[in-house]
């Protein structure tokens, strides 16, 4: 992708960030429950494609359906809105991740 063009993507990335967060503390959400959500699926899902085996999978799978039933069994509702930062952030991390570069050799 072109330069602009990822610059124009952080900029809207980062309205739609900041917009939830102020949405949140406008309604009096838990930002406790947000950053508790956003903590713990931010890193699985800015590395989704490292997950090479079926284990660590159905670990990861295991993990969220557990985690999204516990929220909705104790009714703690704002914990999707951190999940839903997360994968805003964790998704575009994976995407627009820094590439290898082929090194070259100058002698």
């Amino acid at each position: 992708m072109k330069k602009p063009t990822n610059l124009f993507i952080g900029i809207i990335i980062s309205i739609v960030f900041a917009g939830t967060i102020i949405f949140s503390i406008e309604n009096n959400l838990s930002l406790i429950q947000i950053f508790l959500g956003f903590i713990v699926f931010l890193l699985p899902l800015a590395f989704i494609s490292s997950f090479k085996s079926k284990f660590s999978i159905f670990t990861l799978s295991l993990m969220s359906i557990l985690l999204f039933y516990l929220a909705i069994k104790f009714d703690f509702y704002d914990f999707f809105i951190g999940f839903g930062l997360a994968l805003i952030s964790g998704l575009s991390l994976h995407y627009f991740r820094i590439n290898k570069a082929k090194v070259s050799n100058t002698k």
